[in-house]
């Protein structure tokens, strides 16, 4: 979490948004309407930042469907709010594209990356040459002339390159499909080895993370198991994190980063389990 805070990446401003959204949307109830509409304002300003956070909507849904207590018309509120945040973008990228694309298209282009003949479960491919091994981005693992047509084309024509080629590999490579599935779970919940992805700074912290990870991932897991008994709003915070670390699996597993929403929720069930033991 420091760490990141040293860096030129929207990730900080994106946990805070998405934490400031969860929590607004479960202060909501028995206030008034502005609650509401303020709840779904930060909601779209957080797709925004990151589209992932359109995984609050069938967050929404489900624990609207298992919390009966839950009101319908705060939901649909909320919803509302946060798309009139969003639709000025959308009809922005309309009128470029020709398309309706609510936020960006850069799924297409992360679900080739996890889901093609050279997928390693990360962003990276290591080369190998008779003087060093390294790691180039999964685009550049494109033949030259691929690369050198996409970058003459539309943004939505790369778009459907990469989407068709992503659902091509799928259909003819399901065992793989399934077996690099397996893989970017367990990269995602824990770490991917330097014959994946290395870098200096993961290099030179790789034990201290494991130190600091290891007892948080098991006390926070702990923390949701004490608490999802009798805590049905802790249910929103679940399937958030359960939607976005879905998506980053079904995906592409990135950098630690990626992982950041996880941890932030894990510290508080963390908290949580210490306090339930002190008790």
């Amino acid at each position: 979490m420091i760490y990141y805070c040293t860096k030129f990446v929207p990730t900080t401003i994106f946990l805070f948004l998405l934490s400031l959204t969860i929590y607004q949307i479960l202060n909501t109830r028995d206030r008034v309407l502005i609650h509401y509409l303020f709840a779904g304002a930060i909601a779209g300003l957080t797709i925004l930042c990151d589209p992932v956070a359109m995984v609050i909507y069938p967050a929404l849904f489900f624990w609207f469907l298992i919390n009966k207590k839950i009101n319908f018309f705060r939901m649909v509120f909320i919803i509302i709010s946060s798309l009139v945040v969003l639709i000025p973008w959308t009809i922005r990228n309309y009128n470029i594209h020709k398309r309706i694309i609510p936020v960006t298209t850069q799924f297409a282009v992360n679900l080739w990356i996890g889901n093609n003949p050279n997928a390693t479960g990360t962003d990276y491919y290591k080369i190998k040459s008779f003087e060093k091994e390294d790691y180039v981005l999964m685009t550049q693992t494109l033949p030259s002339n691929i690369k050198d047509s996409l970058s003459k084309v539309s943004e939505i024509e790369s778009m459907n390159f990469y989407l068709n080629e992503s659902l091509k590999f799928i259909k003819k490579e399901p065992s793989k499909f399934i077996s690099l599935l397996f893989k970017k779970f367990y990269y995602y919940f824990w770490f991917a080895p330097s014959s994946e992805y290395s870098s200096k700074d993961l290099e030179h912290f790789r034990i201290l993370f494991y130190i600091l990870y290891l007892p948080l991932l098991i006390t926070g897991i702990a923390g949701v198991l004490f608490s999802i008994k009798d805590r049905k709003d802790v249910l929103l915070i679940l399937l958030c994190i359960f939607f976005i670390s879905f998506i980053y699996i079904f995906t592409h597993v990135g950098l630690i980063r990626y992982r950041l929403p996880l941890e932030l929720y894990l510290l508080i069930f963390s908290a949580y389990f210490v306090k339930s033991l002190r008790k």
